[in-house]
């Protein structure tokens, strides 16, 4: 018995990898179902074989190509296939537009999320990203950003958080799924201080959630162009505010825009301290995780009513 529970659980874990993939419109290639199916640990090899040898996983689970969808889905396969080649473009045109932030001082990491990291982004989305600081600069990263994005005509980069060298593990209501899939989806398009592979360090839990995730080798790959002349701007500023001219600096612009983003949006005020800034207005994770929780009873149960159906049988 111990094995047949065993396979059914990794069945229904590859049916949640597909749940929440298919709410962005979304179909999973193996490697990717294999990368973020939920609290199971599972290799390639045990994917491959209970998407081909299973007769209940493929009565709603379907293949086209290379690609895996809920049954009835196909035609996310198309939109899937529109969205990526458009996105990878996107995507390398925002990695030329984000040369300057290597000038920004005391920025650390930058990570694209959210769909254009997923490489679904649609026509017209923004590009979201969420920023590491040095430590006690997280509200000057955000001020030069702001200055950047104006004089640089740049409305449609999005900067969605900013975290803190020196407060990078997120606690209580922020260790969720949502989050989980949004940080290990990202790709770290600036790093070369490792500040992104420490606030890992202090985020194992995101690993609870997705124990079978292996880096993405495509994804690796798209990083900022280094720029010495850029590099060498930070680094000036980065003197000229350092010590008590950059605290007084911090002071300064975090109490003003602090006063300013809680004037201009309700409940913003929660969303802020001096080593955090949350800039989303709308929170996206009660909508997104019901409708993932509603697909998840959908699809299991449509996965063991066979199995239902045999055991009435057998006991009539």
């Amino acid at each position: 018995m111990a094995p047949a529970k065993s396979q059914k659980s990794k069945d229904e874990a590859i049916i949640k990898a597909l749940c929440y993939a298919d709410i962005f419109s979304f179909p999973l290639t193996l490697e990717e179902i294999v990368r973020f199916v939920p609290e199971t640990k599972l290799t390639l090899d045990e994917a491959a074989g209970r998407l081909s040898k299973s007769k209940q996983l493929g009565n709603v689970v379907k293949k086209n190509t290379h690609m895996f969808y809920l049954e009835g889905r196909e035609a996310n396969c198309r939109v899937r296939h529109n969205r990526e080649s458009l996105s990878k473009q996107k995507l390398e045109i925002s990695l030329k537009r984000l040369i300057p932030l290597q000038g920004i001082p005391f920025l650390r990491t930058a990570l694209v999320t959210g769909a254009l990291a997923a490489f679904n982004s649609p026509e017209g989305d923004d590009v979201d990203l969420l920023i590491i600081s040095a430590p006690r600069r997280v509200w000057t990263t955000y001020f030069f950003l702001r200055v950047w994005r104006l004089f640089g005509h740049n409305p449609d980069i999005c900067f969605n958080m900013f975290l803190s060298e020196g407060d990078l593990k997120l606690e209580g209501g922020n260790q969720n799924f949502f989050y989980a899939r949004e940080i290990l989806g990202g790709i770290k398009v600036f790093n070369e201080t490792g500040a992104f592979d420490r606030f890992l360090d202090r985020n194992p839990w995101v690993f609870d959630f997705f124990p079978s995730y292996i880096a993405d080798s495509e994804r690796l790959g798209f990083r900022i162009c280094r720029s010495p002349r850029w590099r060498r701007r930070q680094a000036k500023l980065e003197r000229l505010l350092s010590g008590l001219p950059g605290d007084l600096l911090e002071y300064a612009v975090r109490k003003a825009q602090y006063r300013q983003m809680v004037k201009s949006t309700p409940g913003a005020a929660g969303r802020m301290n001096s080593t955090r800034i949350k800039l989303h207005k709308s929170d996206n994770r009660p909508p997104i995780l019901n409708r993932y929780e509603q697909n998840v009873r959908h699809w299991l149960d449509r996965y063991n009513r066979p199995s239902l159906g045999k055991k009435k049988r057998a006991q009539a």
